[in-house]
């Protein structure tokens, strides 16, 4: 007994030739897909590991000046609560989202130090944390960026909105 040739069959060897094909297409598509879903997911692990440290940095300095100050003397005073950092949007300069969260941790970082202090005191040297912002320089991927301060606004929660610019 002999098996028969198939394969010698035209209808056949499309058959097989197209399911070849198929399932190449298939996985180079479920490849890209999952690429995507894989680079979304590294984002986003990425931006929550950035505010995590944010938040203990600021819970850590929260926790120090309560035990540094009086009670009463802070109730008496306006103070800093809260850091907003926002970029402002920026045609020329295109950046990912995990570029700008990072520039982002960076300044807030610079001004956490603002946080709990008296509103009055900040507002006095306000001129001198603009130029420190303004001449602040940060490397990521090899790339310098700098800023320039669009608005400051200074209540119990800090606003600042900045621009953007590469730096040679």
């Amino acid at each position: 007994m002999r098996v028969p040739p198939l394969y010698a069959r035209k209808g056949w060897q499309r058959f097989l030739a197209g399911l070849s094909v198929g399932v190449i297409f298939g996985w180079l598509f479920f490849l890209m897909l999952f690429g995507i879903m894989y680079e979304k997911q590294i984002t986003t692990l990425k931006e929550q590991k950035i505010e995590i440290s944010d938040l203990k940095m600021q819970n850590q300095t929260l926790l120090d000046d309560k035990e540094n100050s009086n009670n009463t003397e802070i109730e008496k005073t306006l103070l800093v609560k809260n850091i907003e950092v926002t970029f402002e949007k920026d045609k020329e300069l295109p950046l990912n989202s995990l570029t700008r969260h990072e520039l982002k941790k960076e300044i807030q970082s610079e001004l956490n130090d603002l946080l709990n202090k008296d509103l009055g005191a900040i507002s006095r040297t306000r001129s001198f944390i603009i130029s420190a912002l303004e001449n602040k320089t940060l490397l990521i991927d090899d790339v310098k960026y700098g800023f320039e301060v669009k608005q400051f606004i200074l209540w119990t929660t800090v606003e600042v909105e900045l621009a953007i610019k590469l730096v040679q």
